[in-house]
């Protein structure tokens, strides 16, 4: 994350974006359903196989792609300790508004790293 991050995503991971899920748009509605839908303590993650294929997956507590042979190039912390003070128990929210601090200049790392 980073102040004044945001907007959409560019380079490889736009591409890759695009390509599996049509367009941003319909990136961030599953990214966020697989949030929302977590129950309890967990993350939401952008994950990368070996081939440079992204899926959204969501994992319980502290676990996380790696465990599944995956590499998390985007995650997001929907533990209630992450948003409550300011969000509450409004979960949906907090994924809306996350979208605007996402540093995509770092997400394109992290994906071009593991397709190395």
């Amino acid at each position: 994350m980073k102040p004044h991050g945001g907007g959409d995503p560019t380079g490889a991971i736009g591409d890759v974006i695009k390509k599996t899920f049509g367009d941003f748009k319909a990136f961030q509605e599953k990214f966020n359903a697989a949030g929302v839908g977590q129950f309890g303590s967990g993350w939401v993650w952008l994950a990368t196989d070996n081939s440079g294929a992204v899926k959204i997956l969501s994992s319980a507590n502290q676990d996380n792609p790696l465990s599944q042979g995956l590499y998390p190039v985007l995650g997001n912390d929907v533990w209630e300790h992450a948003y409550y003070l300011k969000y509450n128990n409004r979960r949906p929210e907090y994924l809306q508004a996350w979208w605007n601090v996402v540093n995509w200049d770092e997400v394109n790392q992290r994906y071009q790293t593991r397709k190395k």
